[in-house]
């Protein structure tokens, strides 16, 4: 008797199947983009706070020495760091909002079809595009080459002409 009331207890205890309350919190996306605005967030504090500094080392500057316009110089670069992080802080808080909230309708449907969430196919091109948007944006032809054709065992170290090597390589045998 006491088995079997064990037995339904436990039971009852492992068929509660009640939805997540926080689904944005396993989505590994969310996380990416909360520890973006996270760094952006830090980095901005950093720049105000060079800002300040700077601003400090205009007032100890000697007069007619030339070195306050390399110090106005270092103020205006730092605003504009600060103007470009703001926006960037922004943007990802968006981001981050708009990604809560997609995951929550998201999760919603999935655990009604009872499916798996997240999307791994979701993530996987996330991280793809994570990839190009930090890729370099030149172009170099020798880069290209080195990247393609890396050092072979044989002694060719990249020269790029197969055919020619192959050739060498028959005319070295005979």
């Amino acid at each position: 008797m006491k088995i079997l009331s064990l037995v339904i207890t436990l039971f009852l205890l492992t068929s509660c199947d009640k939805p997540d309350p926080n689904p944005e919190l396993k989505d590994p996306i969310y996380s990416d983009l909360q520890s973006q605005f996270d760094s952006t967030k830090k980095a901005l504090e950093g720049e105000i706070k060079l800002l300040e500094g700077h601003q400090h080392d205009i007032e100890m500057v000697t007069p007619q020495s030339g070195e306050i316009k390399t110090v106005q110089k270092k103020i205006t670069d730092s605003r504009n760091q600060i103007n470009k992080l703001e926006q960037e802080k922004a943007y990802l808080l968006l981001k981050v909002e708009s990604r809560k909230n997609s995951d929550i309708i998201a999760y919603s449907k999935a655990y009604k079809k009872k499916e798996p969430w997240p999307n791994p196919n979701e993530l996987k091109s996330y991280k793809i595009e994570q990839k190009l948007r930090s890729a370099k944006r030149t172009w170099s032809a020798k880069d290209r080459i080195k990247e393609l054709n890396p050092p072979g065992p044989g002694g060719n170290h990249g020269s790029g002409n197969s055919e020619h090597s192959e050739k060498k390589a028959e005319s070295a045998e005979h």
